[in-house]
């Protein structure tokens, strides 16, 4: 039996789904104060953008504001607190401050900087109970997979993106753009987005397609987007037993979680009055200069302006021939330097580097080459998600991603479209 009401463990989903996408480097954290017999909820909070406030801490401000300094109380975290010194001071602090009489946790933190403060083992000393609990740490799988992968393997988690026509193509064979999704999809896909760090395409969509890769608020919340929207959670079909399907966390309950809150009107309204801090880094790989067009150009310009950054990522082929003039374009449009990637070692090249600038999750969207590449490097916590159309391509491109029906996870009907998604080989 549960400690916690179901309610309680609901609303700390949505927390965590909300500092998703935003909080990156941190871990998307979320946190509830409750009294001790964990009926009624004091305070909550979650993980603040990058420099800011801890859940933690949040949820301590929102505790003192309401009134409740001096009030016996338990204190629920999806993850151990952090007790160490970085942009923020450590959360600790305030737990041995305000004494809970219990912390809950979900998931020990991977961070090689807390694990040697062994912050818990404190809190026992100081007369504070600490508990592991079973449904924070099932909270902590559907969020923190992408922050662990980062800290433990150097690597983001990976999501990648395809949608495919009726005769299961995903491009023409003159590779000419062709709008696969119906509108429910592109919705969904759009919010997928603002939850991921960084989008990634491949040298052939950005010649052929002219992708911005932005996450734009103001074309998913339309009236008229909202009218279309499936009134309720897309019903999912599990394929996996039962008790397997409920323990596939990671990417897998992300995707989920998408389509579970995309028609949530909070959520709808926490992300588009801050959509700027659910942007994604903008990636781009690059093999020679006839990748880059004029209009590529011109789009990422305005796209930077409308949003006060510079988010584009750049890898370049070693060996490429790109002009000065061209580098330097591609320069002012990014905060980082340009990145040379070896084509042998592309995926492993680019996965580290993403983790150095602090990647916790990344949606890859195309094309073969980088499925190939990108596929191969994925993990047990990581997805894949097929979006099948009833568009028809007669003649075309299939993806080259293994999606056979061993794979399978769970599908789920969006109008026209049905969504896959399916584990990586390796973890079979």
């Amino acid at each position: 039996m549960s400690l916690l009401p179901e309610s309680f463990r609901e609303e700390l989903r949505k927390l965590a789904f909300l500092s998703t996408g935003e909080s990156s480097p941190n871990p998307p954290v979320s946190c509830l104060i409750t009294n001790v017999e964990n009926t009624k909820i004091f305070a909550q909070g979650r993980t603040s953008p990058t420099g800011g406030p801890h859940a933690e801490r949040n949820a301590y401000s929102e505790f003192l504001k309401n009134g409740y300094s001096d009030t016996p109380h338990n204190v629920w975290v999806t993850l151990e607190p952090c007790s160490h010194h970085g942009k923020t001071p450590p959360c600790l602090d305030l737990i041995l401050e305000y004494k809970p009489k219990t912390v809950y946790y979900g998931w020990k933190d991977p961070n090689p900087l807390v694990k040697a403060e062994n912050g818990l083992e404190e809190c026992r000393r100081q007369g504070i109970r600490v508990v592991q609990d079973p449904d924070m740490q099932r909270i902590a799988e559907e969020s923190l997979f992408g922050f662990s992968s980062r800290i433990e393997t150097q690597n983001p988690s990976i999501i990648i993106k395809t949608a495919v026509s009726k005769e299961g193509f995903f491009a023409s064979k003159d590779k000419s753009r062709t709008q696969l999704s119906g509108k429910q999809s592109s919705y969904y896909t759009s919010l997928l987005r603002a939850k991921c760090d960084a989008v990634l395409v491949g040298p052939g969509t950005l010649f052929h397609d002219n992708p911005g890769l932005d996450f734009r608020f103001s074309k998913l919340g339309s009236t008229e987007s909202k009218k279309n929207l499936t009134k309720e959670f897309p019903k999912t079909e599990g394929i996996l037993p039962e008790d397997v399907a409920e323990n596939r966390a990671g990417a897998s309950a992300l995707i989920r979680n998408v389509l579970k809150y995309g028609i949530d009107t909070d959520i709808q309204r926490i992300h588009s009055v801050f959509e700027n801090a659910y942007q994604p880094y903008r990636v781009f790989i690059i093999f020679e200069e006839k990748n880059i067009t004029e209009e590529f150009l011109e789009k990422q310009k305005r796209i930077n302006q409308r949003l006060g950054s510079r988010k584009c990522v750049f890898f370049i082929k070693k060996d490429s021939r790109i002009g000065l003039d061209t580098r330097e374009e591609l320069r002012s449009l990014s905060e980082s330097e340009l990145f040379s990637v070896d084509s042998n070692f592309l995926a492993e090249e680019v996965l580290k580097i993403l983790a150095q600038i602090g990647v916790n999750l990344l949606l890859v969207e195309g094309g073969n080459l980088i499925y190939e590449k990108f596929q191969s490097k994925m993990k047990t916590n990581d997805a894949i998600l097929k979006i099948q159309t009833t568009v028809s391509i007669p003649d075309g491109i299939k993806p080259k991603i293994n999606t056979e029906g061993s794979t399978l996870l769970w599908k789920a009907k969006l109008e026209e479209d049905l969504w896959e998604v399916h584990r990586c080989l390796q973890d079979l």
